[in-house]
């Protein structure tokens, strides 16, 4: 019997359930032919270094461990498929006053999320030094962050949760209940958490003034020496899930995972990397 070790990084209770939901139904689905295992990681930092040297075969990547995972192995890594959430992924601005234009950021306290997140802090940062605008950083316990300069926009930094690339929120959401205490004057989350908010009406003192171009967020990735069958079984496995709306357990896992289905990663799916590569490599943030 083969065998398919999948990794994913455990940053909140479901992630069992949704990976003994796989696990179950892709041993079903294999007939005994292949068995699939999965274990689960702290921090993606040990799931890339696992994947990299082969005690896994596919890992459940942010984009930011992808990235890290194509530079580590000089291109020599493959993005499988992800969920039809993971594109069209984007990075929205909001306020409690009244922003016109990311030129009226200078002078105020801009938040960012973890240092790791391309949603709250890697991509946000990009667009920002993109406009032209000086940046100035300091950590959230360090406020009131000291103003050498009006016309730079302040960056304040909540690194809460560093390892897990920003999958829990709680950055995002230090950022929000920061702005909404008028410590910030504006901050940066990603577009499921303003969807989230927008639809619980859990923050309605606070509007958007800005939104990113479109990136990708998680893929499965695996070494592209990979055995290519079994490579092929995986991705048909999951695929076949798309067709078992109606089974229980397989809508239950979806919805716990975030997607309506997987997909494949094309070469239109891959573009929505590339900006997140250039940000990473201007920021320094390719290796761990």
């Amino acid at each position: 019997m083969k065998n398919i070790l999948v990794g994913a990084v455990a940053y909140a209770p479901q992630i069992v359930p949704i990976w003994d939901t796989i696990r179950d139904y892709a041993n079903h689905y294999f007939k005994g032919e292949i068995r699939l295992d999965y274990v689960l990681f702290s921090n993606y930092e040990r799931q890339v270094e696992w994947l990299l040297n082969k005690k896994i075969d596919i890992a459940w990547n942010t984009n930011v461990a992808y990235v890290r995972s194509k530079f580590a192995t000089n291109n020599g890594v493959e993005a499988l498929l992800m969920r039809d959430t993971d594109i069209g992924f984007k990075s929205i601005f909001v306020s409690k006053d009244k922003i016109s234009s990311l030129q009226a950021l200078k002078g105020k306290k801009f938040g960012l999320g973890s240092l790791d997140s391309a949603q709250a802090a890697i991509m946000p940062l990009f667009y920002l030094q993109k406009e032209g605008l000086e940046t100035q950083e300091s950590l959230a316990q360090n406020l009131p962050a000291p103003q050498t300069s009006s016309n730079a926009v302040s960056i304040i930094r909540y690194n809460s949760d560093v390892g897990k690339h920003g999958d829990t929120g709680r950055s995002e959401f230090d950022v929000l209940e920061a702005i909404k205490a008028g410590m910030l004057d504006a901050g940066a989350i990603g577009s499921t958490t303003w969807a989230r908010i927008m639809q619980e009406g859990t923050y309605p003192e606070l509007s958007s003034f800005y939104a990113s171009t479109d990136y990708c967020h998680c893929n499965f990735t695996s070494l592209k020496d990979f055995d290519e069958g079994l490579k092929k079984a995986f991705v048909a496995m999951m695929l076949s899930q798309n067709t078992l709306k109606n089974d229980t357990q397989i809508s239950q896992m979806m919805k716990l995972e975030g997607l309506n289905e997987w997909v494949l990663c094309d070469q239109k799916a891959l573009s929505g990397y590339h900006d997140i590569i250039q940000a990473m490599q201007e920021q320094n943030l390719l290796n761990p």
